[in-house]
């Protein structure tokens, strides 16, 4: 997309805006199929992506690359929002555990499963390393020695990213506690 269309989008000019949606629009649809492997589901982001574009426009900077910029943002979305599906699953999933159990201790079993939603959710956003530590010491049982032995580290660098990673978790789930308050 060259520069002098990227200004006139900026200013709101709709005949630029058509020439950019004309130009990306099965693109970044057919991007986000190949993430989302749905193709409803790629046409409604890509159009919340241009409809958003054109809200946005003016912060768009024309010399950069618009390339990058519109397959930036269509990725973005793409996580965001398999990262809500994948929250609305879990949520949906551990009602249908709850109405197994019985009603006097539900709500505590629907805090105590959203509180391991949200570890979850927290150990998959940690560092590479810090996540595997982390899930090495508490899903395997690992000790700190083995940990380092096994991924070549001293034994402080776990201990240092077990407790950054439990760091986290707290905060996290003391956010949620007061929440609930």
């Amino acid at each position: 997309m060259d520069i002098e269309t990227v200004k006139a989008l900026q200013q709101g000019d709709h005949k630029a805006f058509e020439d950019i949606f004309i130009t990306y629009f099965d693109k970044v649809k057919y991007f986000l199929k190949g993430i989302l492997r749905s193709e409803s589901d790629a046409e409604e982001l890509a159009q919340d992506i241009f409809v958003n574009l054109w809200i946005n426009r003016k912060t768009v900077d024309p010399q950069k690359s618009f390339n990058t910029y519109i397959y930036t943002i269509a990725r973005n979305t793409a996580l965001n929002y398999l990262k809500h599906k994948l929250v609305e699953e879990a949520f949906i999933d551990n009602c249908n555990d709850l109405s197994l159990k019985e009603a006097d201790s539900s709500d505590e079993i629907l805090f105590a499963k959203e509180i391991n939603i949200l570890v979850e959710m927290t150990v998959c956003r940690m560092p590479v390393q810090r996540k595997k530590i982390y899930q090495m010491s508490r899903n395997n049982g690992c000790s700190n020695d083995d940990i380092a032995q096994k991924l070549s580290l001293s034994k402080k660098t776990v201990e240092n990213q077990l407790s950054l990673a439990l760091q986290e978790i707290r905060r996290v789930v003391s956010a949620m506690h007061l929440f609930f308050i």
